[in-house]
């Protein structure tokens, strides 16, 4: 039986950045080669990436000895020093590296990056604003499982519009784009022999088209991120039940 064939990637510029995507793809079992021109930015993980090389990846001669356009990508991940990053860029299409992904610290420097055909251009610091402005913003989110940059597994308070209705009457896939796995309900039970109550969380299993979504439930969720906001921001969503219009 032929083995499966191991991602490998050529990452360039182990400041913060590079080395914290250096150590997580390699403890996703992805080979990383780590590239930099400081020795002690290298030797901070040096034991847990495949390969580290001190190199200054400006200087073709000694990229080509690496063999990176063998490599599934060359990541660029150097933020400051963008002319060095334009530098990096030209000397990896010299050596016919086919796939490049580059770090941008402004909304300009990416500008100039997609205008030289770099499709994969990473802007970290965007990013973290949109998912903060996200988290802050969805008040009715909780938690949540990031499977991809698109799609999560989520949990969300059920909002008013599906409260009192089947699931099968509420088209979570056609209408929402999502997938309904599961609903946590609170419910009160007797404690102390009856003398007190106290509040349970119960999953009720594999909603059937015939569930009735309560007041309170939480219903977890399957599908792409923009769907959720889509969901969750639906000025619909604080409109009754049918049958309690005034």
């Amino acid at each position: 039986m032929d083995s499966v064939r191991k991602e490998k990637y050529a990452l360039i510029g182990m400041g913060d950045f590079g080395s914290q995507l250096a150590v997580t793809l390699a403890k996703k079992g992805i080979e990383v080669l780590a590239i930099d021109s400081s020795m002690e930015h290298l030797e901070e993980i040096k034991d847990v990436v495949e390969r580290t090389v001190c190199l200054d990846a400006t200087e073709e001669k000694a990229l080509e000895s690496q063999a990176v356009e063998e490599f599934d990508a060359a990541i660029i991940c150097i933020g400051d020093e963008f002319e060095e990053t334009l530098l990096i860029v030209t000397v990896l299409r010299n050596l016919g590296v086919k796939r490049i992904i580059a770090r941008a610290t402004t909304t300009r420097h990416a500008y100039i990056l997609r205008h030289l055909d770099i499709e994969e251009v990473i802007l970290p610091a965007v990013d973290a604003a949109y998912r903060l402005a996200n988290k802050l913003s969805l008040q009715d989110q909780f938690n949540r499982l990031e499977l991809s940059s698109d799609y999560e597994i989520t949990e969300i308070r059920a909002p008013s519009k599906f409260i009192g209705r089947k699931v099968g009457d509420i088209r979570f896939r056609e209408e929402y784009q999502v997938v309904l796995i599961t609903i946590k309900r609170i419910e009160t039970q007797p404690h102390f022999w009856g003398l007190a109550t106290r509040d349970v969380e119960r999953f009720i299993g594999i909603p059937q088209p015939e569930s009735v979504i309560e007041k309170d439930d939480i219903l977890l969720l399957f599908g792409n991120r923009k769907a959720f906001e889509h969901l969750l921001s639906d000025p619909e969503s604080s409109s009754p039940p049918p049958g309690e219009e005034g």
